[in-house]
Order: structure tokens, then C-alpha cells, then sequence
């Protein structure tokens, strides 16, 4: 059985964008992890996933970075955790970000980093590794990969695409569908991931449909959907 998360991305607020998202994969029965930007989160939104959490909610925090800057110069080439920072300033970065995390979320805190826009280099990793951090969530990593102790979750399926101006483009389920099934085809876990600021009424409409087709995966056993803590715990036994 294939095991997927699923992860919202730049989460900082329960505003009406995120809450339109959530309130379908609550429907769902799905659980979400949210990749939460550690500088710009509060108390409201700390208070609305723990009342979610505490009604049955499938939901936790993970770490999306520090302040999601942009640090390149190069709009195609964004990253705020990559070539242009030194790793003294990533480990200060990521570090103030961690305790952060700790301090809003408490337990609903997965420690698994989260670099803005999926970029990152050596460094990143071995700031993640050097904070003890459990795991790190992109579409890809540098050459040479993860150091020993911390996971890759790799994010297979990406729902929100963007056009030449890095304006949304319109949400393609049946695409959607055809990655999923791609992803069931290769080893380990699968993130799908996508941003709720970026869906419209008709990508919302496109994700309910897409959101029935993978509850359709699981009952037919072909899929289980989890928490990143979930699955870090599944590959500790």
C-alpha cells in the first residue's frame, strides 16, 4: 500500500483562504500537514489547529523555513536556504525558526524542515542535521543527499502550477490523478503538496474532486494517507 501526506504550504493564518481548504479535507477525512512560516505564524492560528486537533483532526505543524525571504536576486531561481547564504546563517536562521515552532505549537510541532520554494544545498542539511530536527520535506535535495539520522519525505505529486509571469494557472484534476497514480508505482512515501492561497472556486471545486478520487485509493487499498510524525514514527520501528 502506497502511503502519501498531503501538505499545505505558507500556512500563517486561519484566514478565509485556508479555511475554504481545510473545511474539504475535513470533509475528506484526510490529514494535513501544514508547512507553517515560522516568523509570520501567531496565536490565532495555533488556536485554530489546536481546536482542531482536540475535535479529531489529523493536523500538524511543520517548519516552512524562517520568514520565507527570498535571498537569489533571480525570480526563477528564489530560494531563502541555498547558495547565496553561508550555513552560519542558515543554522541562525533555522534555528530561531525551530524554537519558534516549538514555543506556538508545542506538540502539534513535527520537526521536519521545510525550505521555501524547494531549494536548498549542502548546508541546509547539515543545519537540519546540526538542530536535530527529525526530516526534511521537498521535491528534491542536493547531490549526496540527506545525512544519516535525518528523512527525506519527498513531495511526488505538485497541485498548483504557475505560467511564464509566476501567475496560478487553473487546477487540473484529472493531471493530479494521473501523478498520483504515477507516485503509487515508486518506493517510499509521497507528499502532495499545494498552496491554498493559489486555489480559486474552480481549483477548490478541482480538489474535492481530486479529494474523492484518492479516499477512493484508500478504499480500495491502494493508498494510506498520514502525518509526517506518523510516517517518522512507522520508519523508527
Amino acid at each position: 500500500m502506497k502511503e502519501f501526506f498531503l501538505r499545505c504550504d505558507d500556512v500563517t493564518a486561519p484566514d478565509a483562504a485556508f479555511r475554504r481548504a481545510w473545511r474539504l479535507i475535513r470533509a475528506a477525512g484526510l490529514p494535513l500537514s501544514c508547512a507553517v512560516i515560522p516568523a509570520a505564524a501567531g496565536e490565532p492560528l495555533v488556536r485554530f489547529l489546536a481546536g482542531e486537533a482536540a475535535a479529531g483532526a489529523r493536523v500538524e505543524a511543520l517548519q516552512h523555513g524562517f520568514s520565507h525571504a527570498e535571498h537569489s536576486g533571480n525570480r526563477y531561481l528564489k530560494h531563502e536556504f541555498g547558495p547565496s547564504r553561508p550555513y552560519a546563517l542558515q543554522l541562525a536562521d533555522m534555528a530561531a525558526g525551530k524554537k519558534l515552532m516549538r514555543r506556538l505549537f508545542g506538540k502539534l510541532f513535527t520537526p521536519v524542515f521545510v525550505p521555501p520554494f524547494h531549494a536548498c544545498n549542502t548546508d541546509t542539511l547539515k543545519a537540519a542535521a546540526a538542530l536535530r530536527l527529525r526530516g526534511v520535506s521537498s521535491s528534491r535535495l542536493p547531490p549526496g543527499g540527506a545525512p544519516g539520522g535525518l528523512a527525506f519525505l519527498r513531495t511526488r505529486v505538485t497541485v498548483n502550477e504557475y505560467d511564464l509571469r509566476l501567475e496560478p494557472l487553473p487546477v487540473d484534476a484529472a493531471l493530479l490523478k494521473s501523478r498520483t497514480l504515477a507516485a503509487i508505482r515508486e518506493k517510499g512515501p509521497a507528499g502532495i503538496y499545494f498552496h491554498h492561497a493559489d486555489l480559486d472556486a474552480a481549483g477548490l471545486k478541482a480538489m474535492k474532486d481530486y479529494f474523492s478520487f484518492l479516499k477512493e485509493l484508500e478504499g480500495r487499498g491502494l493508498a494510506a494517507f498520514r502525518t509526517c510524525a506518523e510516517l517518522l514514527r512507522r520508519s523508527s520501528r
